[in-house]
């Protein structure tokens, strides 16, 4: 009879384990950070031509570098009419990955080329080139250092001055390491990021590279388009506090409600 107890007691386990898993309640569970559903405010016109690499807002225009071998560039926009203002088309054999914005200059990364080309911001004109080794995927500046995704797990924080090495910071959610970190954003404090394949954003604490929250943005992908491929476009308007999201082929960008960040992290 003992038995008979044990073997129904396991079986009713077996049942409630897979539902608490599922729940996060879970003891090993590695994914901590909650998932925040995008909100829309509002979609703007966008290239569906675009193999969008780079993305940022400054002064009323997108800033925007396109990838794929002969169709690299780096672009001025108009967000309103999708206009491009000012392109700047870079060797045909050069892979054009992530952008960020410092002191007036715009940083550009080449995917396995080993070149940051260095732009002026109001004439797109090319400044400077640095070397630097590995890939290069996403870009932004905290306003003191740049810092550049790999697509490995781990963000570099380099030296705007000459683009040398300074620190890394790895990135978890929990105790699982996030891999193909891709496009990046700095945005109120915190380091947004898109992870290749995957149609998510999201906030990483540069103190320690906890990732925060995310945001999920998977409705966006089917409202952008047949063509549409994955999302990998952050740009923040630090200004007006607002967050614009787009992605490779994708024929809008949308502005999409930013989360409160301080009620996020006194809830979790």
């Amino acid at each position: 009879m003992r038995k008979y107890y044990i073997i129904i007691h396991l079986a009713a386990l077996l049942m409630i384990l897979p539902v608490f898993a599922a729940k996060g309640y879970a003891g090993n569970n590695p994914h901590k950070a909650p998932t925040i559903t995008c909100e829309i405010i509002r979609s703007l016109p966008h290239d569906e031509s675009a193999y969008t690499q780079g993305f940022l807002y400054h002064d009323y225009y997108f800033y925007e570098s396109t990838g794929k071998l002969g169709h690299s560039a780096i672009r001025k926009i108009e967000p309103e009419s999708g206009t491009v203002r000012t392109e700047y088309k870079i060797d045909n054999a050069l892979f054009g990955e992530g952008i960020c914005l410092w002191n007036n200059e715009i940083f550009q990364l080449t995917w396995k080329s080993e070149k940051c080309f260095v732009y002026d911001l109001h004439s797109i004109t090319r400044l400077a080139v640095f070397k630097y080794q590995g890939q290069g995927w996403g870009l932004t500046s905290d306003g003191d250092f740049l810092i550049q995704s790999d697509g490995s797990e781990c963000l570099t924080l380099r030296d705007p001055h000459d683009f040398k090495k300074i620190n890394k910071i790895c990135i978890t959610d929990g105790i699982k390491k996030i891999y193909r970190l891709n496009e990046l954003e700095y945005a109120d404090g915190v380091i947004l990021c898109n992870v290749w394949h995957k149609d998510i954003i999201g906030a990483i604490d540069p103190a320690n590279g906890k990732i925060i929250f995310w945001i999920d943005i998977s409705t966006l992908r089917p409202l952008a388009g047949k063509n549409a491929e994955v999302a990998n476009g952050i740009a923040w308007d630090k200004k007006n506090k607002r967050l614009f999201v787009t992605g490779k082929f994708w024929n809008k960008v949308f502005e999409i409600k930013f989360p409160p960040i301080k009620q996020i992290t006194s809830d979790s």
